[in-house]
C-alpha cells in the first residue's frame, strides 16, 4: 500500500535516517567549534534554529548557556523536554523559522546541518536570515553549517538507497542549473511506502555570504569546516559565520 504524507511528517517517520547515531556523536565537537567561531564565552544567550531533537541545544544548556530551541516538529521538542534537566535554562518553542524572531535577544544563533534553503520562494530564505539578524544582539554572531552547491555538484547522484531501521530510504534527485535540487525521499517500512518532497535551494559559498551581508551581517567569513580550514573546492562542508 502506498501512502503519501506531507513533507513535515518525514521528520518524525524518518528521524533515525535524518539523525543517525553519528550525528549525535559529532555534536560535542561541533558545539565547541560553534562557540569558538561565534566568539562566545560562558553564560551566553543562544538560539538554536531549527533545533531538531536537541543535538546541540541540550549540551549547550548543560554547560550553563541560556538556550532557546526552536523547531516546527512537536515530537522533537517533546524529546528535548523529556531530557531537559531541572537546572538547565532551556526554552522550547514550536514555530516556523520564517516567523520566529526575538529582537536583540541572543549572543549566538545557530543554523546547522543543512537547515536552510527548503522554501521554494527565495524571499522566505531572505526572511529567515533577516529574522536571525534581528534576533542577534549587537556584537553577536550567526554560525551556519550546510551542504553547498559546490559540494553537491561534486558529489551528486540522481538516486541513492540506504537501509534504515526496519526498512529502506530511497532518494531520487535532479539538480537545476540555478541550484534548485528537486528531491523525493521514499521510505519503505512496515509494509507501507511514504513519499516526501525534500527539495531545497543550494547556495554557493559566495551566494550565501552575500545573502548574509544583504540581511545586515557586516563581518562574514567562510570556512571549509568547523575547524576553520580554508574554503576550497575540496571542502566537505560549508561553514559561514556572520557578525
Amino acid at each position: 500500500m502506498e501512502q503519501t504524507v506531507g513533507a513535515g511528517s518525514i521528520w518524525e517517520l524518518a528521524q533515525d535516517a535524518i539523525f543517525p547515531r553519528g550525528a549525535f556523536d559529532a555534536a560535542p565537537m561541533q558545539m565547541a567549534a560553534c562557540l569558538s567561531l561565534g566568539g562566545v564565552q560562558d553564560d551566553a544567550d543562544i538560539l538554536d534554529l531549527p533545533c531538531g531533537p536537541g543535538r546541540h541545544s541540550l549540551p549547550l544548556a548543560r554547560v550553563g548557556h541560556r538556550v532557546v530551541a526552536v523547531d516546527c516538529t512537536a515530537r522533537y521538542l517533546d524529546a528535548i523536554v523529556e531530557r531537559r534537566e531541572p537546572e538547565m535554562s532551556l526554552e522550547v518553542v514550536q514555530a516556523d523559522m520564517r516567523e520566529f524572531v526575538r529582537e536583540d535577544a541572543f549572543d549566538l544563533a545557530l543554523n546547522l546541518y543543512t537547515s536552510f534553503g527548503y522554501f521554494e520562494d527565495i524571499e522566505d530564505d531572505r526572511r529567515v536570515l533577516s529574522n536571525l539578524r534581528r534576533s542577534v544582539r549587537a556584537g553577536g554572531s550567526l554560525v551556519m553549517d550546510l551542504m553547498s552547491r559546490e559540494i553537491m555538484e561534486r558529489a551528486f547522484a540522481p538516486a541513492r538507497e540506504r537501509p534504515v531501521s526496519g526498512g529502506t530510504l530511497r532518494e531520487e534527485s535532479s539538480l537545476s542549473e540555478h541550484g534548485w535540487m528537486q528531491s523525493t525521499w521514499t521510505l519503505v517500512r512496515d509494509g507501507q511506502t511514504h513519499a516526501f518532497d525534500m527539495s531545497l535551494r543550494l547556495y554557493t559559498a559566495e551566494q550565501l555570504g552575500q545573502a548574509l551581508r544583504d540581511a545586515g551581517f557586516e563581518d562574514v567569513r567562510v570556512f571549509g569546516g568547523f575547524d576553520r580550514r580554508p574554503w576550497d573546492g575540496d571542502s566537505a562542508r560549508l561553514v559561514v559565520v556572520g557578525r
